[in-house]
């Protein structure tokens, strides 16, 4: 206990020498934690493959073939598609609904 201006003894400090190294340490466990669990919860609910669809599947489409639900010969036949081969003919077309 250190003593006071008046050579008092100044209440409740000789125990609190190492409450802040305490709440910092507290404070990085709380922390590292609730990084564990939401890095959990996100591997279990596999949320990166979620959000990494539209760009493996949807916006590749569309770079490839022009339209999003677009499949070449590498899917099999080709469908909306600006442009596909079929027996020798070709076709070119902006709107995929229409194909006459």
């Amino acid at each position: 206990m250190g003593l006071g201006r008046k050579g008092r003894a100044r209440p409740g400090r000789a125990g609190e020498s190492g409450q802040a190294t305490l709440e910092y340490l507290l404070l990085l466990l709380i922390v590292v934690g609730s990084y564990g669990i939401i890095l959990q919860w996100i591997q279990k609910a596999k949320l990166a493959d979620l959000l990494a669809a539209p760009l493996t599947d949807t916006f590749a489409k569309v770079y490839k073939y022009g339209h999003p639900k677009a499949k070449g010969y590498d899917e099999g036949t080709p469908e909306n598609h600006p442009r596909a081969v079929m027996n020798g003919n070709t076709r070119s077309y902006i709107n995929p609904r229409s194909t006459n």
